[in-house]
């Protein structure tokens, strides 16, 4: 039973740093995606994705997809084990972010997939500062937007004529 006299519960605020963080990231990114999208209006090049960029990419994914998957349907949220795969899982998707603007298309510049890992990198630490927060239903809200937006890069990254269909049927 509650009372009226009773303390209200107050959202943390986030320390000073980690908002200088997430600004630093976001401008670093914001750098990456104005570059990398300034080459992409220069034409054909004659760029090829290193092999190092595929591997790395497929060493975080893999793990990542049964990670989240068991991070969002377990019971339990909140635990220890929930905030170690957590940390795990979210290191692993912002390396993939990261990643991924070494894997182009065919002719050299980005694609629209693209656009998931920005998201991804603009989502994730939101999503980690709403649960530092106690704001649970957002947390909870982004984390399975980042999930699905995995699951749907993973499903397009199949189709035939990507590097993956390639890797994995020749």
């Amino acid at each position: 039973m509650t009372s009226i006299l009773a303390p209200a519960v107050t959202a943390r605020r986030p320390a000073k740093l980690s908002r200088r963080f997430g600004l630093t990231a976001l401008l670093v990114l914001g750098g990456i995606v104005a570059a990398l999208l300034a080459r992409s209006f220069m034409g054909p090049s004659t760029y090829r994705t290193p092999m190092w960029a595929i591997w790395l990419h497929l060493a975080t994914v893999v793990p990542a997809v049964p990670l989240g998957a068991w991070l969002l349907w377990r019971r339990r949220k909140g635990d220890l084990a929930h905030k170690i795969g957590g940390r795990a899982w979210a290191a692993m998707m912002v390396v993939t972010a990261i990643d991924s603007f070494w894997i182009r298309t065919v002719t050299g510049t980005i694609s629209p997939i693209h656009i998931l890992s920005v998201i991804v990198l603009v989502q994730l630490p939101r999503a980690i500062r709403f649960a530092r927060m106690g704001d649970i239903d957002r947390h909870l809200k982004l984390m399975r937007g980042i999930y699905i937006g995995l699951i749907a890069a993973g499903f397009f990254a199949m189709a035939p004529g990507r590097t993956l269909w390639m890797l994995a049927f020749g």
